[in-house]
C-alpha cells in the first residue's frame, strides 16, 4: 500500500521530491511506532529507530524510495563534480555508508554478516527464478510475455519487501510472523490495484532507435582509427562516435585514452606527445592493427563516406582552451550533421556558447533525477536506465542516447523504454537484432536492478 500511495503522491505532486521524502519518513516512523507499540519508547527513540531503518531502504523493494531518488534533481554543478571525481568520492561514500550500517548491527558482527549473506542469496535466487520464468513466457509471444513481465515485477517488489522485513527481524533477533491467509488476500488486492502501475513501467510497443557506432567500430578493429572507420561506414550507422584529445603540439588526435598504454603498450601521455610521434605507434585491438589519426584526416574520410560524427571532446580542467581551439580550427569544416557530447558540464556549456549544437551531457550513472542543463540531449549508461529517467527526458523535451548496447537483452530493454538512440560496438549485429520482435527479459532485468 505504501508503494501505491507513493505512486499516487508522485503523480499528484508532479514528482515533488520533498513531499515524497516526508511521506516516506512519516510512513517509516508510523511503521516503527506500530511494531513497538507494546514497548515504552520515547518519541526520540522511535525517530532513532526510523533513521536507522532508513539505511536499509535501498534494499527494501519500496518503490517510494526510488520515486524519491529520481524526483530529486541535484544541482548540476554538484552532480558534475561527483561524476568527474566519482572514483575518488564514491568509495568514500560507500565506506561511510557501510560504517553507519555497522553501527546498527548490534551483537556478534560475524553472526549478523551471515544473516545478511543469507538474505542476499535469497534475493538473488528470487531474481533468477523470476527471470527464468520470464524467459519461458517470452517464448509464448504477445500478450503473455508482457503481462507476465508486469506480474513478475510486482512479485519482485513484494517478495523483496518481505525479505527485507525478514532481514530486519533477524538482525533484531526476532521472528517474522506472516499470516499467509491475510497475506494472500493482501497480495491479490495489491496485484489488482497495482496492475495499472506495472503497465506504466513496462511498455506495450517497441521502437527502432538510431544506431551510433561507438568509437567508430563495428564488431572489431582498433577503436578511433581510420581502418575501423572504413570497415564501419558500409553499415551506415546514424552517427559514428569518436573521442578527441589535444596533443603537445596543439593538434587534435582521435583517442579515448589519455595515454598510449592500452592500445600501443607504451607509457606515453598524449598531452605530452606530438601528433607525429603518436602516428608512428602501432595500435593493436581485437586481433587487428591501426594507427592514431589526426582529426583532420578522420573528418576528411568521414566526409568522403558521407558519415555524420558524434564527437566527445576530452577536455578536463582545460576545457575552455580546448573548445576554443577546436572551434577556431574546425567550425567552418564541420558538416551540419555533426553532434557533440561530454561528461564535463563546463565543456557542454562552452560548446553551446560558441554556437555548436546539438551537444549532449554524458551521465555515467543516473541514481537521481536528470539535472537541468543547457545540453540538447543526454547520453546515459544502460545499467542505471529506468522508465522514470526516460519520462524525465521526455518531459524536458530532450532525447536519450544509451551506451554501450552490445547485447540483445539490453537492446530489448531500451527498445521498450523508447529511447532515441543506442551507442554500440556491434553496429551490424544490432541492426539485425532490431528486426526481431523483442522479449521482456531485458526490461525485467533493468527493473530488478533499479527497483
Amino acid at each position: 500500500m505504501l508503494n501505491l500511495s507513493s505512486y499516487w503522491i508522485y503523480h499528484k505532486s508532479g514528482g515533488n521530491a520533498s513531499i515524497l521524502l516526508l511521506w516516506l519518513l512519516f510512513s517509516l516512523f508510523i511503521s516503527y511506532a506500530w511494531v513497538e507499540r507494546t514497548q515504552a519508547l520515547t518519541w526520540w527513540q522511535l525517530i532513532g529507530h526510523s533513521l536507522r531503518g532508513s539505511l536499509w531502504l535501498p534494499f527494501s523493494g519500496l518503490l517510494s524510495f526510488s520515486f524519491w531518488r529520481y524526483s530529486w534533481q541535484p544541482p548540476s554543478l554538484l552532480l558534475d563534480y561527483l561524476i568527474n571525481h566519482r572514483w575518488q568520492i564514491l568509495p568514500l561514500l560507500l565506506l561511510g555508508y557501510l560504517g553507519l550500517v555497522a553501527l546498527t548491527l548490534q551483537g556478534a558482527v560475524v553472526g549478523r554478516l551471515k544473516v545478511i549473506g543469507g538474505w542476499l542469496l535469497l534475493l538473488v535466487l528470487l531474481a533468477v527464478i523470476l527471470l527464468l520464468l520470464q524467459w519461458g513466457c517470452d517464448q509464448l509471444g504477445d500478450p503473455i510475455k508482457r503481462n507476465s513481465a508486469r506480474l513478475f515485477w510486482l512479485l519482485w517488489l513484494n517478495g523483496k519487501y518481505l525479505l527485507w522485513l525478514g532481514l530486519l527481524s533477524h538482525l533484531r533477533q526476532q521472528s517474522l510472523i506472516v499470516d499467509y491467509r491475510w497475506a494472500s488476500v493482501g497480495l491479490l488486492v495489491l496485484v489488482i490495484f497495482a496492475w495499472p502501475l506495472s503497465g506504466a513501467f513496462i511498455a506495450k510497443g517497441a521502437t527502432h532507435p538510431q544506431i551510433i557506432a561507438h568509437r567508430g567500430v563495428d564488431g572489431g578493429g582498433v577503436p578511433n582509427t581510420l581502418s575501423a572507420l572504413k570497415l564501419t561506414t558500409p553499415a551506415q550507422p546514424s552517427l559514428v562516435e569518436i573521442d578527441l584529445r589535444l596533443t603537445q603540439d596543439q593538434q587534435f588526435v582521435v583517442s579515448h585514452d589519455a595515454d598510449t598504454h592500452h592500445l600501443a603498450r607504451q607509457n606515453q601521455i598524449i598531452a605530452q606527445t606530438t601528433l607525429a610521434q603518436l602516428q608512428q605507434l602501432t595500435l593493436t585491438e581485437n586481433g587487428r592493427q591501426g594507427h592514431y589519426a589526426s582529426f583532420s584526416d578522420y573528418l576528411q574520410t568521414a566526409k568522403q563516406a558521407q558519415q555524420p560524427l558524434l564527437i566527445e571532446l576530452k577536455a578536463g580542467a582545460h576545457f575552455r582552451t580546448l573548445t576554443t581551439k577546436f572551434v577556431q580550427q574546425y567550425r567552418a569544416k564541420l558538416p551540419a550533421t555533426t553532434q557533440f557530447h561530454s561528461t564535463n558540464l563546463a565543456t557542454v556549456n562552452s560548446l553551446r556558447q560558441q554556437g555548436l549544437a546539438p551537444v549532449g551531457y554524458i551521465l555515467p550513472f543516473t541514481l537521481t533525477g536528470l539535472p537541468a542543463t543547457a545540453a540538447n540531449f543526454y547520453s546515459v549508461d544502460w545499467r542505471t536506465l529506468n522508465p522514470l529517467i526516460v519520462v524525465q527526458a521526455q518531459q524536458k523535451g530532450k532525447p536519450l542516447y544509451i551506451w554501450t548496447v552490445d547485447h540483445n537483452w539490453v537492446l530489448q530493454a531500451v527498445r521498450h523504454l523508447k529511447v532515441d538512440a543506442v551507442i554500440t560496438d556491434q553496429t551490424s549485429k544490432v541492426q539485425r537484432q532490431m528486426q526481431q520482435a523483442p522479449g521482456y527479459v531485458g526490461n525485467l532485468i533493468l527493473l530488478l536492478l533499479n527497483f
